[in-house]
């Protein structure tokens, strides 16, 4: 009888085993799969591939007509991240790359942005289409920090009316001149 009872409990512990393996190993694949998906909904989607971004400290090296990231308004000799125009983030876009720190950017109400380590400069404007719209300080573009966002966004303030050779529409409020294009744009709030 001890025997019999021996080898039933015996077989009960392996059952009990497998289902408890069963079950861890089913609770972990669970735990995989539910972090994958809260990383999933949480990363930013419109953030280009890290294979379309680019780390740069030299500023010379920078094309004319990319899309740079940074963060604040003093960042100066730090690098900028060149990233794919299309996202949504990139709120700004190189107008000229200055071969000189002392140089000045053509007509327009450039960002500037210096490299003293590299003697270079980047001339940026927002990168904008019709449609658009931006938190950014109308007064003064050079200490703005200028944002991209959904125009239902409490911190937007401007909306790109459109983006024209020379004059505005009358729809728009005010233009701000570069060198081949006018920004028009309306205020939003």
């Amino acid at each position: 009888m001890a025997k019999r009872v021996a080898a039933r409990h015996s077989v009960f512990a392996a059952i009990l085993r497998s289902v408890v393996v069963r079950q861890t190993v089913m609770v972990c694949a669970l735990a995989v799969v539910a972090y994958l998906a809260v990383w999933w909904v949480f990363s930013d989607e419109e953030e280009p591939s890290p294979t379309t971004q680019a780390f740069l400290t030299d500023y010379s090296k920078v094309e004319k007509g990319s899309c740079v990231r940074f963060t604040g308004p003093g960042e100066n000799d730090q690098g900028v991240t060149v990233i794919d125009c299309q996202g949504g983030k990139a709120a700004l876009k190189v107008g000229t790359v200055l071969t000189e720190t002392s140089g000045e950017c053509p007509r327009g109400d450039y960002k500037v942005l210096r490299d003293t380590r590299h003697n270079a400069a980047l001339c940026l404007l927002p990168n904008a289409a019709r449609g658009d719209c931006f938190e950014l300080d109308t007064e003064d573009l050079q200490r703005s920090v200028v944002s991209k966002f959904d125009c239902s966004a409490p911190r937007v303030n401007v909306q790109v009316v459109d983006v024209a050779g020379e004059s505005c529409p009358e729809t728009a409020e005010f233009g701000v001149p570069y060198e081949e294009m006018t920004l028009c744009l309306r205020r939003v709030r």
